[in-house]
């Protein structure tokens, strides 16, 4: 399942659009304009994806970054410091965010082993990246970033002493 943002038929606001196989359904947080049938799997993934765009409502604010770009940034920062399938890949994301010449370039093909839900988190950090030319480090990140160096490239600690 896909989720879109277009204008919402109803208000003219920005509404979810969820493309899952043939099914389309249209969502508008604004003014509560409701168009096709979901299951309730894909209701709970529509409700987690507006709570990011509208923040998560837990007070968690950040000066620059929007309540969608500080969870999707957030949430990949946690996949990157676990230790699941796919928290390699995450971490050549940030890492060659951070450093791309020390920590190595992200390979685009490292996308295909990801799920949805972190390919969209990544999009909205590019998003970002594409409007405010900035490092992680600057944005206060710079504890978790190292932190992912600690346990994905541990060798340029080495290096450093």
């Amino acid at each position: 399942m896909n989720i879109y943002h277009s204008t919402c038929p109803s208000c003219g606001n920005e509404a979810d659009h969820l493309m899952d196989g043939n099914a389309i359904a249209v969502r508008c947080v604004h003014c509560g304009y409701w168009a096709g049938e979901l299951s309730e799997v894909q209701e709970r993934r529509l409700k987690r994806h507006q709570d990011r765009r509208m923040g998560s409502g837990n007070g968690e604010t950040h000066s620059i970054l929007s309540p969608e770009e500080y969870w999707a940034l957030t949430y990949l920062i946690r996949l990157a410091k676990s230790d699941t399938g796919q928290s390699a890949r995450v971490a050549n994301f940030l890492l060659s965010w951070w450093n791309n010449a020390s920590c190595g370039a992200f390979a685009l093909t490292d996308l295909w082993g990801l799920d949805d839900e972190v390919t969209q988190a990544m999009q909205v950090v590019i998003r970002f990246l594409c409007r405010r030319q900035v490092y992680p480090d600057t944005l206060g990140f710079k504890d978790d970033f190292q932190a992912i160096i600690r346990q994905w490239r541990p060798h340029l600690l080495e290096e450093e002493a």
